[in-house]
């Protein structure tokens, strides 16, 4: 390890910039697209306002809401009209052809009613189980929601169950202290979050940065879709990040009697000031499904920890205690998972870890490391908290005939978070 820092502090000093060559173990390319930095205002409503950067194709669309839950939920929906009403109907056509590969990972109870009677069935009884663990504001916000969209209250709550179903395979790491010794000043934290999932539906027609201004609470960004208010991945101005990842070898049973998941960690977001709040958050409440979750912070203590999450129990890792195996070595100040099943026989991830350990900054997770892993097939975000930037990057359209081309080898957006948190309410 000493030997390796030496090397990595001679080329922080002679300049060099180029990628490492790529261990034997991945498969993927270095993604040297420029980086976008510009937002350009588009519209606004008494209580939203409309952004977008469009050095992609489709536009990553930037939303600012502020207020109650109900006006944000209806500001939200005034000003994406019709990028909601495109695409909630192309959901349903989507989870209706989608749904037969996952049924054999469904619980029993969940298979029955979806071979009988369908997927909306499902969908609604997994509502009804929930419902009573679902705070207030997310109601009166998918209220909102419909009533500035006109698409049905009850539609838009299958949306925001469907996660409770179908989870996704996708990477995640922490990285500070030695292991970003010789980044730039300034550095506290990087943490990556990299969403593997079907690229075949329509959600990466319609990337949205949602940044809320709430009257109580944390200000946070969540990179979503027009419509969808759950977080999977998300920062907070309580220097606060969040990612998941889903949990398929667990032996335990789930539990629908819950607060979906997505619910639980936008509230995350919202209201906890660091990771002990956010772990007294887990532990008391009614949980659902499995997966792992990721829990970053830059105020001190500096730390990353992942989580397996289940309705049984909680397991918290750091980079002392985790699970440590042949392609996945303990490192100081890292903590990652890779995209495939856990544990993980594929050394490619450890491998890039390890090369670029003392540099795992924004620019070598971003262009050497996601994408030569070949991780964040439908969308990427990468923290940087000591600089207070997000950088995002979603899939592309999927043509007629083909594939879509994943977001980890696409062009990225860089969100100021400073910037974005201070961007003041309309005046209208």
């Amino acid at each position: 390890m000493v030997v390796l820092k030496i090397f990595l502090s001679l080329l922080v000093l002679i300049g060099l910039t180029n990628a490492l060559k790529a261990p034997m173990s991945c498969s993927g390319q270095p993604n040297e697209l420029a980086i976008g930095t510009s937002l350009k205002f588009m519209n606004e409503c008494s209580n939203g306002k409309l952004f977008i950067a469009d050095n992609v194709d489709p536009p990553l669309l930037v939303v600012h809401v502020y207020g109650t839950p109900y006006e944000m939920g209806f500001a939200h929906g005034l000003l994406l009209y019709s990028q909601v009403n495109d695409l909630i109907p192309q959901f349903y056509d989507y989870i209706y052809t989608m749904i037969d590969p996952y049924i054999a990972f469904l619980p029993p109870d969940i298979r029955q009613i979806i071979e009988e009677e369908g997927v909306d069935a499902a969908l609604d009884y997994v509502l009804e189980l929930a419902m009573p663990y679902i705070p207030q504001y997310y109601f009166d916000e998918i209220q909102g929601l419909s009533d500035a969209s006109g698409q049905s209250y009850d539609d838009l709550m299958r949306v925001h169950m469907f996660p409770e179903l179908i989870k996704a395979g996708c990477s995640m790491i922490g990285a500070w202290g030695p292991a970003i010794e010789f980044t730039s000043e300034g550095s506290t934290l990087y943490q990556l979050r990299a969403l593997d999932w079907d690229t075949t539906g329509p959600f990466q027609k319609y990337p949205l940065w949602l940044v809320y201004h709430p009257n109580d609470g944390h200000k946070f960004g969540m990179l979503t879709w027009s419509g969808f208010i759950g977080a999977l991945t998300g920062y907070s101005n309580a220097s606060m990040g969040i990612c998941e990842k889903v949990w398929i070898t667990h032996r335990e049973r789930d539990n629908r009697k819950g607060i979906p998941f997505t619910f639980l960690l936008r509230d995350i977001l919202q209201w906890d000031k660091d990771i002990d709040d956010s772990l007294s958050r887990i532990a008391s409440a009614s949980r659902t499904c499995t997966i792992y979750i990721g829990l970053g912070q830059s105020e001190k203590p500096i730390q990353f920890k992942a989580l397996e999450y289940s309705y049984e129990q909680v397991a918290v890792w750091n980079d002392q205690n985790f699970p440590s195996y042949d392609v996945h070595p303990l490192m100081d100040g890292v903590v990652f998972l890779d995209k495939h099943v856990q544990p993980s026989e594929d050394p490619c991830l450890g491998s890039l870890i390890e090369q670029y350990y003392g540099q795992l900054d924004a620019e070598n997770i971003i262009r050497n490391i996601a994408p030569v892993h070949k991780t964040g097939d439908m969308h990427i975000a990468l923290y940087d908290f000591g600089h207070n930037l997000v950088y995002v990057s979603n899939a592309g359209i999927k043509p007629e005939n083909g594939s879509a081309e994943e977001a980890y080898k696409r062009a990225y957006t860089q969100l100021n978070m400073t910037q974005l948190f201070a961007e003041p309410k309309p005046s209208i």
